[in-house]
């Protein structure tokens, strides 16, 4: 392997290059080779842009070339659109062009078959001699909304989200996975925000550790958000994970964990997945956040991304029914949390909304409180109220997707609360009642910086997942 190969800095085109070659461009309009130039063109990429075809002229409103050697420069970034038989060929004249960054965006390699794999050592073996990065084959490309930039092949403009709302944020996903970039971009814009996507695919070349490491340096990165099958080279992964987990969580969806499941894995991106409580034991010894599924992996990361630690694990739990008080009780003891005691001056500010015989517990259950008092003025009250006690690390606001005060956005009785109490994790939930007012619910929690969820369990685990990499700081 060439010396230096693995640097930052060969990485950085793969996300800000000033000019890219399209190559397998078409003049089809649902086609991969049309697709990236359009997804580029919406999005309003600043850089130059070289389709390359040697069967069309034009393709929307741009000057197509016949081979990468016809450029009028050396694109920083080749992405190849091409059928698997012709990939190789193309890869090599990337080489002879100098380009040293190349995504392959075509199927059909080591998650087919022995001849694929084969196919996929070759490139591996071009890429270290040539001194060059590949990402994939089997990848769908990158994202990075800071640049204006998406490598992305899906026509996901016109089908999931239109290209120019890509939301910046501070979240960097990396994955074996085209979902990233295509039917989850509408959640994870919506309701996290992206700093950076890394489709990996088959990894010949660049794998997870590389980006973990590109992700770990990234300044607008604060949050590292993972979907692995497998891992390349499990030390090197660590090592950097426990480099780079001081300063950015890193939340992490493994999959491959049963036998079949690791069989379906090989068909897929031809990862060879390995023992599942070798990776438990490992993440864990690290401080890396592990979840069981996509949801969960929103969840986590929209909490780490919006929220500041807990200092410590007491809970204030404000809850609309009493049923919902235990299930967030229950929850709570399951992922290690105490629901807080609320101090006898707290207790007296809550009792204002509540009739005289009622007796203030924690959790607090707030429905006689809204028969006596109102919707607004009991919400505001015990809310303020909860955060106010020193013995309270964090709140976790339970109402329902209900249209509670008709006309009128219920989370603005929570404005200011983020900014009052900067200290202390505040989510809420939301459980299914109206879809339209649950979709209305989450927005302005949102706006005001305080995550969404639909189920106490789940803002309860996320939570609970803040605690934890809290206290790992504090011992590592």
């Amino acid at each position: 392997m060439v010396a230096g190969k693995r640097d930052n800095d060969s990485l950085k085109p793969f996300f800000e290059p000033e000019s890219v070659a399209v190559i397998g461009a078409s003049r089809t309009p649902g086609k991969g080779g049309y697709n990236i130039i359009e997804n580029l063109q919406r999005l309003g990429y600043p850089g130059r842009i070289y389709p390359v075809n040697p069967r069309a002229r034009r393709i929307l409103n741009l000057p197509v070339y016949a081979s990468p050697g016809d450029t009028p420069e050396t694109p920083e970034l080749a992405l190849i659109v091409l059928p698997p038989a012709l990939v190789t060929e193309a890869v090599e004249a990337c080489i002879g062009r100098g380009i040293k960054a190349v995504i392959i965006e075509s199927a059909g390699f080591g998650e087919m078959d022995a001849s694929g794999a084969r196919v996929e050592e070759r490139l591996a073996r071009l890429a270290g001699e040539a001194g060059i990065r590949i990402m994939g084959p089997n990848s769908v490309g990158t994202i990075n909304p800071y640049t204006s930039f998406d490598a992305s092949l899906g026509r996901l403009n016109r089908t999931f989200l239109p290209r120019g709302e890509i939301k910046r944020g501070t979240a960097g996903f990396i994955g074996q996975t085209g979902l990233f970039t295509g039917v989850f971009l509408p959640v994870i814009n919506d309701e996290i925000g992206i700093s950076k996507i890394a489709c990996l695919g088959n990894k010949c070349d660049v794998d997870e550790s590389d980006m973990l490491e590109y992700f770990g340096a990234d300044r607008e990165t604060r949050v590292i958000a993972m979907y692995l099958e497998s891992v390349k080279d499990g030390q090197r992964f660590l090592r950097l994970a426990r480099r780079i987990i001081r300063e950015k969580p890193i939340i992490v969806l493994k999959s491959a964990v049963t036998e079949r499941g690791a069989r379906v894995s090989a068909t897929h991106t031809g990862s060879i997945a390995g023992e599942d409580r070798v990776y438990e034991a490992a993440f864990r010894q690290a401080g890396i956040t592990r979840v069981g599924s996509f949801t969960q992996l929103w969840d986590v990361t929209k909490a780490f991304a919006k929220l500041p630690l807990p200092a410590g694990n007491r809970v204030g739990i404000i809850n609309l029914a009493g049923s919902g008080c235990v299930t967030a009780v229950d929850a709570c003891v399951r992922h290690g949390l105490t629901v807080a005691e609320l101090s006898p001056a707290t207790r007296a500010k809550i009792k204002a909304v509540y009739p005289d015989w009622w007796r203030v517990r924690s959790p607090v259950d707030v429905w006689v409180a809204i028969e006596a008092s109102g919707f607004a003025a009991t919400y505001a009250t015990v809310t303020r109220a909860v955060l106010e006690d020193g013995g309270v690390d964090a709140v976790v606001v339970i109402m329902g997707a209900i249209d509670w005060l008709p006309g009128q956005d219920i989370t603005g009785l929570f404005d200011g609360l983020r900014e009052g109490f900067p200290h202390k994790p505040v989510l809420a939930v939301s459980p299914l009642g109206d879809h339209q007012v649950y979709r209305r619910q989450r927005r302005g929690f949102q706006s005001r910086g305080i995550p969404s969820y639909q189920d106490d369990a789940d803002a309860i685990a996320a939570l609970a997942a803040l605690w934890r990499y809290r206290q790992y700081l504090r011992t590592a």
